[in-house]
This record gives structure tokens, sequence and C-alpha cells, in this order.
């Protein structure tokens, strides 16, 4: 029986440009069951605020300033703040619930091989109040391995080992988004515990401050495809990054599919011009058509069709996305 260990807890806090919801995210990690004398909070943010930087020294936090524009850095500038043996990443315009480090603390302190713990959420609204239609209590219930990289969403529900981030730092400065899959990815590498947890201990927020929602409101057709190919690009760059991370493991061909699933998404949003590099290749949807679902199926489907009806089907995706953040202001 593996003896227990008695972990430090390190929340790590991020705001990059955004400074509405910053301190009710800070606030949510200090209203904690667990004593303060077991965890420290690491504030970064890319802005000097009068208010929020006094808020952040009157309750004694470490803060540190930041400009790196990767998300990985930028978490890696926030890491080499800390001294916790466990880091909880939290969004600036997210929240813990009053029990969340409770959890995290004695699902590490029971489990010594445990290095990655994704505990399930609540989604609220810029209000703060329950979303109830886009919840689900059983949203990790039996997680399938097939489905271990689409249940990684959501930093703020991500807890991990610190040696996941201290064995691993060149390769968090490569990453320029996606922490959440890249803090799966390094689990799965280095072959500890992963677990998925219906606890809802962390609350979602999602709002119309939120830039690319802003954006998505304000932009005509052509700079949203512009800036959709832009993005999926990113994606491409980094799930390309995580299938060279778990080449060997069990977890390669989940990867793959991934990666390839970044490349129809590309190839969609090219209607003018992109760059061959993270197109699809032929043997790719060869690969890909042994692995087919629901969601890959239509990718493709899709990814095949002529430009013409690609920006057709672009158009409904950004009406049904403009519908989405409309009534997001209306509740």
């Amino acid at each position: 029986m593996e003896k227990k260990t008695t972990p430090f807890i390190t929340v790590i806090i991020a705001a990059y440009n955004r400074k509405a919801f910053l301190k009710e995210a800070i606030a949510s990690a200090l209203d904690q069951t667990l004593p303060r004398s077991k965890y420290e909070i690491v504030v970064i943010k890319n802005f000097r605020d009068k208010d929020i930087d006094s808020y952040i020294k009157k309750n004694h936090l470490k803060s540190v300033l930041s400009n790196t524009a990767s998300n990985g850095g930028f978490i890696i500038d926030a890491f080499k703040k800390s001294r916790g043996d466990v880091i909880c990443f939290l969004d600036d315009d997210d929240k813990f619930t009053r029990d969340k480090l409770q959890h995290v603390y004695a699902e590490f302190e029971n489990d010594p091989k445990l290095v990655f713990y994704h505990n399930n959420y609540k989604v609220i609204n810029y209000r703060g109040r329950i979303i109830e239609s886009r919840n689900d209590k059983n949203r990790y219930a039996n997680v399938k391995k097939s489905k271990f990289i689409e249940a990684s969403f959501n930093n703020s529900s991500i807890s991990i080992r610190r040696n996941l981030l201290s064995n691993n730092i060149s390769t968090w400065e490569k990453a320029k988004l996606s922490i959440d899959t890249l803090s799966l990815a390094l689990a799965v590498k280095n072959g500890g515990g992963i677990k998925f947890s219906n606890e809802e201990l962390t609350l979602y927020r999602i709002h119309d401050s939120n830039s690319s929602l802003k954006k998505t409101m304000e932009e005509s057709l052509s700079e949203f495809i512009d800036r959709k190919q832009a993005i999926e690009r990113r994606f491409c760059e980094v799930s390309s990054l995580f299938c060279k991370i778990v080449i060997g493991s069990d977890f390669e061909s989940e990867f793959k599919k991934f990666s390839i699933e970044d490349k129809l998404k590309y190839k969609i949003y090219s209607v003018k011009r992109a760059e061959k590099k993270w197109l699809p290749t032929l043997g790719e949807y060869l690969w890909l058509s042994k692995y087919l679902d629901r969601n890959s199926l239509i990718l493709v489907l899709i990814s095949i069709l002529p430009v013409y009806f690609r920006k057709k089907v672009i158009a409904h995706i950004m009406r049904v996305r403009h519908s989405g953040v409309a009534s997001i202001q209306d509740r």
C-alpha cells in the first residue's frame, strides 16, 4: 500500500488582458475550506491595475507581471514563483467552489501516483448565475480512453503534480494555447495516474466580455474566416507538439486523431489560401477512416466540399455563433 503524502498546493490564477472577473476568481481561491497554511496563491497578469494590485497585496498573495504571449510560457512565469507540490489552474473569469482545494488535497494525498486530476464544473453566466441547461452532473462518469482529450477541457478544472511543469519547462514555453490538453499529454508521457471526477468543484463562466465572442458579433464573414483560419493554424501547431510528446504511449492514436481533426478544421476555413504543412494529407484521411466517429465524419465531409459550399457552411456556423452570443447577453 502506497504511503500517503502531504502535498502543498499552489493556485495559479492567470489573467491576460481581462480584469472584469479577476477579483471574483481570487476571492473564490481565498474562500476555501482547506486551511491557508496548506496552499498559496500566485496571480499572474499582463497589466497593472491599482484596485486589483491593492487587493492582491492586502491578501498577501504572490503577484507576477508578465508580457509572455504564449499560454504555456505565461504559466511558467508564474510557476517559477511557486512552491507547491500540486498546481491548480484558475482562469481569471472562472471560480472555485469553497471545497475545491479540500478535494484536490485529499486526492493527491491519498494517491502518490496521481499526476493529473480533472474535476467536473458548473457553467455560469457573466452574473455568476448557474446555467442549468449547460450542466451535467455525470459528465465524467466512466470517461473512455478515446474521450480523454475532449474531457480534459477547461484549465480551471485541472490540478497536476509539480514535476509535469518542472521537468518540461521548454515544452510549456512552446505551447501557445490549450494548456488543458498539454497537461493531459504530459501526464500520459509521465505514466502516472490520471483521474476524471464528477465532483463539481469549478464554476466555468461564459460571457459576452470574452474577446472572441465580441469579435464574432462585430466582424464580417470574410473577417470571421480569416480569424478562424489563424486560430485553427495555431491549434494545428500545438496539437502537433502534443503528438510528439505522447509518441510510444498508449494514447498515441488518440492524439494523432486529435491532430488530424485540427488539420481538417484548418482546411475548412482555408477558402482563400493555406499553408500546405497544416493541410491533411491523403494518408491522414485514410488513417482517420479507421477511427471515424460522428464528429470526425462531419469534419471530413465539410473539408472535401468545394470552396463555394464550404463558405456556405461557415456562414451558417457564424450565424449560430451570433445566436449563441445573443442568448448569453439575454440571460
